[in-house]
């Protein structure tokens, strides 16, 4: 399928309950920790969907908590608890019926996923087990008078919503939150009416779901977020889900299901990371619209391009496809996926690293990697300052490339020297063959370069250019790996500058990023690799979904892991640790990184009061979301050196 037949597949408008949609994609609600600490909307709630609502058909705002005492799960949530919360919200509602959208609110309780101080209520007394290790909170079993209170919220929200001008509302009931774990046996151990056999766990939804729709207008149409599954021993399975779908339909108040899967212990079913395919919950998806009486079916979960997004409509997977971190790496998905441009779309790597890792895993607001304006939105151009300043760039990874593109569109003339690396360390990444997901980024970086006007030099940036006129200086070189006697660096392996011996074992020193992808590499060319960390587990310093899953992945390739222990290269072809000697035809150096000095020294002394800024790796080494963030801060920073005056020569 090309990107004109994907685009003829997503365009055609869909009739959900009551409600006309202009086509078929949703933006599914992202939670964004973007509320003031009230729960109120912000301007950037108003920014953000007032963009997304342009090209999107439906634009579900994100989890909304329908009361301010045990709903909300951590810093930042949305509110609806109050009339006063619901006049935000209608602003932002109106915001997204301006650019042509339909505005929809799901709203929900945290229930045993709350991190925040005070009280947790829950099914039953089963804790988040990453929330108790980390800050000891365990949630208390709700009681019969509470779940009243908590229907009667659902129902008081509802109709909030719907005065607030939402065509649409969605009931979380998914991913672990309170709802989801009366589902799931593996979290509801009640022995009254709500909990045992599957009709009893199911009660509390179907009461909630009778309470909001008797309170909205017959013109709102009304959703339910379900976990296909949530992948506990002993919990919700797709047969138990199959037959609630058909419940909710039998009773005539749902519209439609939004298949997700997994809950916040399971996350990574949930919001599947870059090591993890999705795809099951889209394929489960496909089994319940088959069974579920003639209800329209969302699906979601990892679904990042056009092609795949129409492919799930045309194998009747889904109605409707709905996507949430790919709205936050581009706001304009829709758009652009309309007008058959996909290879335009700013491509989300699922690395959960600013949208979880470092936004509602620690309490703050989201981010995205490849996105720095989504949390650092652009600022105007100043219409007083001539930028026409020449600026360079020294190398073009992705804190270069970054900085270029957000100086250009500042209005000066920019120089890349790429030093015939364009791509930099993640060019290394994609031909790996380990980070998938990282291609279509480095596709679109280069394409956005070859479009934006600047100039583009194959040499490195040396002392010829530091002589030359230039009025700022961006240093993206990179990195210097941390030697180790006896090992060859993990960069030169995978550059193809060392060879691989045909046949005698490898052995992998460090266990970090550089490490594991260089033993996954090694592994799938069919050598046979020891990996050797002093972490108790690999990519100890990542973002939280990695550790499990590029464990699994390295043990499906057969890499043998030696964790929590030190080794010593104690000889050609030995390496020692405790209680093992081990014999190797090629030992790999992946213990780190350093910055890069010597063109920032150079630059500092030639510089004569011109702006000078090191990112990426060049200054901090660091991740992906790292560089990409650390180019656009460069990028600002010379540009403000600049109009304060301190021009080149």
């Amino acid at each position: 399928m090309d990107q004109a037949e994907a685009a003829a597949l997503l365009a055609q408008p869909y009739r959900l309950g009551p409600v006309t949609l202009r086509s078929r994609i949703v933006k599914a609600p992202t939670s964004t920790g973007a509320a003031e600490a009230a729960g109120h909307v912000t301007q950037w709630h108003l920014d953000h969907y007032a963009r997304v609502g342009r090209g999107a058909a439906l634009t579900i705002v994100e989890f909304t908590a329908i009361d301010d005492r045990t709903a909300p799960g951590f810093p930042g949530h949305l509110s609806i608890a109050s009339d006063d919360h619901a006049a935000g919200l209608a602003a932002v509602a109106g915001r997204i019926r301006a650019g042509g959208g339909v505005p929809g609110l799901q709203i929900a309780h945290a229930g045993r996923q709350r991190t925040l101080p005070g009280e947790s209520l829950a099914a039953s007394a089963v804790p988040w087990p990453a929330v108790e290790r980390r800050l000891g909170l365990r949630p208390r079993a709700i009681t019969v008078d509470e779940i009243a209170e908590v229907v009667a919220g659902f129902g008081a929200a509802a109709g909030r919503a719907a005065a607030a001008g939402f065509a649409v509302l969605e009931i979380q009931a998914a991913n672990g939150y309170l709802l989801a774990g009366f589902l799931s046996a593996q979290t509801n151990r009640r022995d009254d009416d709500y909990g045992g056999d599957p009709l009893r766990r199911r009660r509390l939804l179907l009461e909630v779901v009778a309470r909001c729709r008797a309170g909205l207008p017959a013109a709102v149409a009304l959703t339910v977020r379900l976990s296909d599954r949530d992948h506990e021993p002993g919990g919700q399975d797709l047969a138990e889900t199959a037959d609630l779908v058909r419940a909710l339909a039998a009773t005539g108040q749902v519209d439609a299901v939004h298949v997700s899967s997994g809950n916040h212990e399971t996350r990574v079913r949930q919001v599947p990371p870059a090591a993890v395919a999705p795809g099951d919950a889209w394929r489960s998806a496909h089994q319940l619209r088959a069974t579920g009486q003639g209800i329209t079916v969302i699906a979601c979960g990892g679904i990042t391009e056009p092609v795949q997004a129409a492919t799930l409509l045309r194998d009747d997977s889904a109605d409707l496809v709905a996507l949430g971190r790919a709205f936050l790496a581009d706001p304009d998905w829709a758009g652009k996926a309309l007008a058959g441009r996909g290879e335009q779309i700013r491509p989300c790597v699922r690395g959960n690293d600013g949208c979880h890792a470092r936004g509602a895993l620690i309490g703050r607001p989201v981010s995205c990697t490849v996105n720095p304006s989504l949390s650092h939105p652009s600022r105007a151009e100043s219409s007083v300052f001539n930028r026409k300043a020449p600026v360079l760039v020294a190398a073009a990874g992705p804190a270069g490339l970054e900085a270029a593109h957000r100086l250009t569109r500042l209005g000066h003339r920019v120089r890349v020297h790429t030093a015939g690396r364009l791509g930099g360390g993640l060019r290394d990444a994609v031909d790996s063959g380990v980070h998938d997901s990282f291609a279509p980024y480095l596709r679109w970086l280069t394409a956005r370069l070859a479009g934006s006007g600047v100039e583009v030099v194959d040499t490195p940036c040396g002392s010829d250019e530091l002589a030359g006129d230039w009025a700022g200086l961006v240093v993206a070189t990179g990195g210097r790996a941390h030697p180790l006697p006896g090992a060859v660096p993990a960069l030169d392996v995978l550059r193809g500058a060392v060879p691989v011996p045909p046949d005698g074992p490898v052995v992998v020193i460090g266990a970090g990023r550089t490490g594991t992808t260089t033993a996954a590499a090694l592994a799938r060319r069919g050598a046979g690799v020891t990996l050797i960390g002093d972490t108790d587990r690999v990519l100890d310093a990542e973002p939280p979904d990695d550790p499990p899953t590029w464990t699994d992945l390295l043990t499906t390739l057969g890499v043998r892991m030696l964790l929590g222990t030190r080794a010593e290269v104690t000889g050609p072809g030995r390496v020692q640790v405790p209680g093992w000697d081990l014999p190797a035809a090629l030992v790999v150096a992946a213990v780190g990184r350093r910055p890069r000095p010597d063109l920032v020294d150079a630059a500092a002394e030639a510089a004569a009061g011109r702006p000078v800024l090191a990112c990426g790796d060049a200054r901090t080494p660091g991740r992906l979301h790292d560089a990409v963030h650390s180019g656009a801060r460069a990028a600002r920073s010379v540009d403000e050196a600049l109009r304060l005056g301190r021009v080149g020569r």
